[in-house]
C-alpha cells in the first residue's frame, strides 16, 4: 500500500489556529509515554513541566523572565518568516546585543545618570543588527542561503563572548572566573514589581509584540513583508525590491534579537558570564511557528515556551528529570507543529501499486 500528499484546493483556516493547540496537547501525551518507557515518572514529567508552573504563584515571576526574550526575538523571527527570509541566528544577534550592551555598561562603570540605560539598549540593536546585516549582504550580493550564514555566525558569536571574558573584560576582583564585573546601578534593568525579580524587559517585550502586530496589519512595511513571503512574482510586479525586503527583515529580527540580549544581560545576568547563550534564539523558532507568525500569537507562544523552561527545572529537582527534558518536549512540540502544517497545505492519498506486466 502506498500513499502519496496531494496539495488541498485551499488550506483550512480553521485548522491553521487548531493545530497549535493539538501540538502542544500530542506533545503532552507523548511526552507521558516516553518517559514512562524510559524509567521515569511519565505522568508527573507532564505536570511538572507544563501544570506547576501555572498553578504554583512563586513561579509566575519566572514566567515573565523566561517569555520576555522569547516573545522578542520570536516577533523578530515571525516578522523575518512571513517575508520568507529564514533568519536561523537570531541566537548569534541576541549574543551580540548583550555584548554590545554590556561594552557600555563596562564603558560607564561607576557614572550615574537615566542615559546609561538607555545608551545600552540602542547598542544591543544596533549590535543585533549589525550581525544580522552580514548574512543579509551575503545573501543579496553574492546569493548565499542566509539559513548556513546566520546559523554559523551564531557559533562564532559564542567564542566571541568566552574571548572577551576570559581576557579583556574579565573581572579583575573575580577570583579567575570567566565573568565580567558586575555592573553598576545605573545599568541595571528596575524591578516593577517590589519584591520579585520581574524587570522592565517584561512589559517591553509585550510592548514589542502589540506595536509590530500593529505594524504589521496596518502599515505599507507589514504589507510588503507579507506580500514578498506569500506572492514573490507579484511583489516584484507591485514594485517591491526582493533585496530591500531581505534587508528591512534581517535588520529588523536582528535588532529586536539585540534588544532580548542587552535586556537580558542588564536584567537577570546583570554582568557577562559563559552561560549567557541560554539557546533563547533557537527556541523563539519555535515560538515564532507556534504563534503563527503572528505577534500577538508570538505573545503567548512566548508564555507557553516559557512554562516548559520553567516547568524543566522544577522536573529536575522534584522527580529527577535530567536537564534534557525540556529541550526534548520542545522538540516534540515542533515535529507535530510542523507536521500539522503539512496537513493543513496536503491531504494523504493511497495510490494503488500499479500491477506488474510480465515478460512475454
Amino acid at each position: 500500500m502506498q500513499f502519496r500528499l496531494e496539495k488541498r484546493r485551499e488550506p483550512s483556516r480553521l485548522m491553521s489556529y487548531i493545530t497549535p493547540f493539538a501540538a502542544v496537547l500530542l506533545t503532552m501525551v507523548l511526552g507521558t509515554v516516553i518517559f514512562s518507557l524510559i524509567g521515569y515518572d511519565g505522568l508527573g514529567a507532564v505536570r511538572e513541566i507544563f501544570l506547576t508552573p501555572l498553578t504554583n504563584s512563586y513561579k509566575w515571576q519566572d514566567l515573565g523572565i523566561k517569555a520576555a526574550p522569547l516573545i522578542i526575538i520570536g516577533t523578530g523571527l515571525s516578522i523575518a518568516y512571513r517575508a520568507n527570509v529564514w533568519n536561523i541566528g537570531a541566537e548569534g544577534q541576541y549574543v551580540i546585543g548583550g555584548l554590545a550592551g554590556t561594552g557600555i555598561a563596562l564603558l560607564t562603570y561607576g557614572m550615574t545618570g537615566w542615559w546609561i540605560l538607555p545608551l545600552m539598549v540602542l547598542a544591543g540593536i544596533l549590535g543585533g543588527m549589525a550581525y544580522a546585516a552580514i548574512p543579509a549582504f551575503l545573501r543579496t550580493r553574492l546569493n548565499v542561503n542566509e539559513i548556513l550564514t546566520s546559523l554559523m555566525l551564531t557559533y562564532a558569536s559564542v567564542q566571541l563572548i568566552y574571548y572577551l571574558i576570559r581576557a579583556p573584560w574579565k573581572d579583575p576582583m573575580g577570583m579567575g572566573f570567566p565573568q565580567t564585573r558586575l555592573f553598576s546601578e545605573a545599568a541595571r534593568l528596575p524591578t516593577i514589581i517590589p519584591g520579585t525579580i520581574v524587570h522592565l524587559g517584561v512589559p517591553i517585550a509585550v510592548i514589542v509584540g502589540i506595536v509590530a502586530w500593529f505594524i504589521m496589519t496596518r502599515s505599507v512595511f507589514g504589507y510588503r513583508m507579507r506580500v514578498v513571503g506569500a506572492a514573490p512574482h507579484a511583489a516584484r510586479y507591485g514594485g517591491f525590491s526582493e533585496n530591500k525586503t531581505i534587508w528591512l527583515a534581517m535588520l529588523v529580527s536582528g535588532g529586536l534579537a539585540g534588544l532580548a540580549g542587552v535586556l537580558e544581560v542588564a536584567g537577570p545576568f546583570q554582568r557577562m558570564v559563559p552561560g549567557f547563550p541560554t539557546n533563547y534564539g533557537f527556541t523563539a523558532i519555535i515560538v515564532a511557528f507556534l504563534g503563527r507568525l503572528n505577534p500577538l500569537g508570538v505573545i503567548v507562544a512566548g508564555v507557553v515556551l516559557a512554562i516548559t523552561f520553567v516547568g524543566g527545572e522544577v522536573a529536575q529537582t522534584t522527580i529527577g528529570l535530567p536537564n534534557a527534558a525540556t529541550g526534548i518536549f520542545q522538540a516534540m512540540m515542533l515535529f507535530f507543529l510542523l507536521a500539522g502544517d503539512i496537513l493543513i497545505k496536503y491531504r494523504l492519498r493511497r495510490v494503488s501499486p500499479q500491477p506488474s506486466v510480465g515478460a512475454a
